[in-house]
């Protein structure tokens, strides 16, 4: 039994940061209806931010996360305000070439710029951790996972609650009648894009404290994060926490009880059940084209 527990803790911890991660391409579908391709190397981006700034000025990771939020938001809202934003309106499928492309351009500079070797950041709690009744709790862990859950909530209370984020929202379901309203949808695509890319660079710096870091890093993320939020609800943010934290449990259960090499193969098994039989997610509130 305490096995069992000890891996939902496990998994519980690790669904908050992939929930973290997935809300940002969660809200960029759901707005602009684009599958972000190179999500995943923002999440690269925000964990070799925090590697450098803790390694060259020896800063503390969980400081960093300021840093990455700006310079993701920026990165992310450039991209889209000069790139993207001339596709956004065309077939889906140009907007996959378009964002496969950058996914290679980001990952291939990398990879020049910083070289293949794996990294790590490694401070002096990275192996800490409390014990309750048995269980044992990473201090980094738990309070990534406080984190995560904070910023999940407070993008859906933004989203709810402020002007841009009532625009985003209107933006979302007809594009045409908030243009006609005075919305400049093309601003605000480009503000949910560097808003995306800012919470994804914030989870990948929370990342980079057990979780090792190389260019090349970024696909597989970005599979993870697609069948996360299709998981919970493509399009509808609260869902990627569902989504996450259902996965991350049955990772964790599978790795502990089956083989680690498993918990990707259920990973897309689960996918697949999931558009057959409830293709808008959980909660039955995800897109669905």
């Amino acid at each position: 039994m305490s096995l069992f527990l000890q891996s939902l803790i496990n998994g519980i911890l690790l669904g908050g940061i992939y929930a973290a991660y997935s809300a940002g391409f969660s809200l960029i579908f759901g707005v602009m209806g684009v599958v972000n391709l190179f999500h995943g190397e923002m999440v690269m981006l925000g964990a070799f931010i925090t590697y450098f700034a803790f390694t060259l000025f020896h800063i503390d990771p969980f400081v960093t996360l300021p840093f990455s939020i700006v310079l993701l938001f920026v990165f992310g809202y450039l991209v889209q305000k000069v790139i993207i934003n001339r596709v956004v309106e065309s077939p889906p499928m140009i907007s996959y070439i378009l964002t496969f492309g950058i996914h290679l351009i980001v990952a291939y500079s990398a990879l020049w710029a910083w070289s293949a070797d794996f990294r790590t950041v490694t401070t002096g709690y990275s192996g800490m951790n409390a014990n309750v009744h048995g269980m044992i709790i990473p201090y980094a862990r738990l309070v990534t996972f406080g984190i995560a859950l904070f910023v999940v909530m407070g993008l859906y209370l933004f989203l709810y609650k402020s002007e841009t984020g009532r625009a985003i929202r209107a933006t979302a379901q007809d594009k045409e009648t908030a243009r006609l309203k005075g919305v400049n949808i093309h601003h605000i695509y480009a503000v949910t894009f560097g808003i995306g890319a800012a919470i994804t660079g914030m989870a990948g710096s929370l990342m980079s404290t057990y979780f090792i870091i190389f260019p090349q890093m970024g696909l597989p993320y970005t599979i993870l994060a697609f069948c996360i939020v299709v998981l919970g609800g493509m399009g509808y943010v609260p869902g990627a926490l569902w989504g996450g934290l259902i996965l991350g449990v049955i990772q964790s259960v599978t790795a502990t009880y089956l083989n680690a090499g498993l918990s990707g193969a259920l990973t897309f098994i689960l996918l697949f059940v999931m558009l057959v039989v409830r293709p808008a997610g959980i909660a039955g509130k995800g897109i669905i084209e």
